[in-house]
């Protein structure tokens, strides 16, 4: 039996719960494997032309609050990473220059 519109996406929905959950303990592998099956869903759901009704469009309006959470939170990490690659570019600037100098 094929699962209804509704039935996919609240299966979208669980998995988006848990994407944002895992972003939020750092867990970006885990993210990143989800989303191929996540992505699967949601293109079952609406390969149809049936009309959206109030429970599709609260799933997905759900869906994109957890998505935009979970974007959030990757550019923070992304930012936080920068920085502190920064952070080790400029100390072996440091260090090549303090040898450079002891010469």
């Amino acid at each position: 039996m094929t699962p209804s519109r509704h039935q996919l996406l609240n299966d979208a929905l669980g998995m988006s719960q848990r994407m944002a959950e895992l972003g939020d303990a750092g867990e970006w592998d885990a993210v990143i494997a989800l989303e191929p099956e996540r992505r699967s869903l949601l293109e079952r759901a609406f390969a149809t032309h049936a009309p959206v009704d109030e429970i599709v469009a609260d799933r997905v309006k759900a869906i994109l609050a957890l998505d935009k959470r979970l974007m959030a939170r990757s550019v923070e990490v992304r930012d936080k990473i920068a920085e502190e690659l920064g952070g080790a570019s400029k100390g072996r600037k440091a260090t090549s220059a303090y040898k450079a100098a002891g010469r």
